[in-house]
């Protein structure tokens, strides 16, 4: 197995995205941050597997699209 070790990735362009494909291990005691907005800034297109933290004024909550909707975590 390869293993590659760095400090950032980030894409060339700000607001760019990253995509890994297969197994992605994160390790460590840090930490991952989720994207987040409000209602009127969940991404587009919508692709089923998608994550992010949503931002109102009930609160913060993690939610994800299933294909369909998206659900509270």
């Amino acid at each position: 197995m390869s293993e590659i070790r760095v400090n950032t990735i980030q894409p060339e362009i700000t607001g760019g995205s990253l995509t890994f494909t297969g197994i992605t291990t994160f390790s460590g005691t840090g930490s991952l941050t989720l994207p987040g907005g409000t209602l009127e800034q969940r991404p587009s297109p919508l692709v089923a597997g998608q994550i992010r933290v949503i931002q109102g004024e009930l609160g913060n909550a993690v939610e994800y699209y299933n294909g369909t909707s998206w659900v509270q975590v």
